[in-house]
């Protein structure tokens, strides 16, 4: 396993690729970190995207009943890809300002190639 930090001027690429790639793929929403500790607020539900502006970074999942949550992170600062040694996205985590860390993890890890094919 290892992390990538992405640079800050490739996150709305790097989002923009993850959303296409994992669109619908069930993952899980942790926010760990200060008053907070360690809290799920979405398990196994499918992604409906990720994207990142002037003001912060918004990720989109559908929940129960096809409803959307959009968790917002205001101020991130930094980005990062956490992947298994062969190369499949296992999460994505967005570090705040003040050290709060928002963690969508894939339930089932999967490298893009693989995915892409199976949908082609």
């Amino acid at each position: 396993m290892h992390t990538r930090q992405i640079p800050v001027a490739q996150w709305r690429r790097t989002l923009d690729d993850l959303s296409r790639t994992y669109d619908g793929m069930l993952v899980s929403l942790e926010v760990v970190g200060g008053d907070v500790g360690a809290e799920t607020e979405v398990r196994d539900q499918p992604l409906r995207g990720m994207s990142s502006d002037t003001t912060g970074v918004t990720v989109q999942i559908e929940n129960a009943g096809g409803l959307r949550l959009d968790h917002r992170i205001s101020e991130p600062q930094k980005l990062r890809i956490v992947e298994t040694d062969e190369g499949a996205v296992m999460a994505v985590e967005i570090e705040a300002n003040g050290g709060l860390h928002s963690l969508v993890r894939f339930r089932s890890p999967m490298r893009p190639e693989i995915f892409n094919a199976a949908v082609e």
